[in-house]
């Protein structure tokens, strides 16, 4: 007789613990997204500074004959990424505009350089960019850099965003 009320108390406890898991959210936390690492260029790198009236916001700038470069939304990737400069002495040296895995390869990379230290053997790429502004941060231009390291991906979160966040001067 002993063994069924220990019994109903197993089968109790065992019934309570069911309903009061069943009774628990199985929610788990939301995951923040990372926005793509070229989104968070366009956003805040080339269409802000680049992608502006007389300079490269779209083919019928006055200036696009000489650089032939596009970097508003929804055009800058397939303009820069595995495409030839116009540049003579960046394509005397091989580079491309954005060679992806390689920074030193790509002309996006010197030409937002301002020091000149990264030019080839004295050569010059052109204007330092933006004309006619202020030098990106140095956060900015790493997180360019890393973003070309990782293969210049057109989707994913390949670089640090809080490098967007480095106000330190890189001129």
């Amino acid at each position: 007789m002993r063994i069924r009320p220990l019994l109903w108390n197993v089968v109790l406890a065992i019934i309570i613990v069911l309903i009061v898991n069943a009774c628990k959210k199985n929610e788990e936390p939301p995951k923040s997204v990372e926005r793509a690492s070229f989104v968070l260029i366009q956003e805040r790198i080339f269409t802000p500074t680049c992608a502006t009236a007389g300079c490269h916001a779209s083919e019928q700038e006055s200036t696009f004959a000489q650089h032939g470069l596009v970097l508003a939304d929804g055009k800058s990737y397939d303009f820069l990424v595995n495409k030839d400069p116009k540049n003579q002495n960046a394509l005397e040296d091989k580079q491309k505009r954005v060679l992806p895995f390689f920074s030193l390869q790509s002309l996006l990379f010197h030409k937002l350089n301002w020091d000149g230290s990264s030019h080839h053997g004295g050569k010059s790429y052109g204007s330092p960019m933006p004309l006619n502004g202020k030098a990106l941060y140095k956060g900015q231009i790493e997180f360019i850099r890393r973003w070309i390291e990782a293969g210049a991906p057109r989707t994913g979160a390949v670089a640090d965003t809080t490098l967007l966040d480095d106000k330190t001067p890189s001129f």
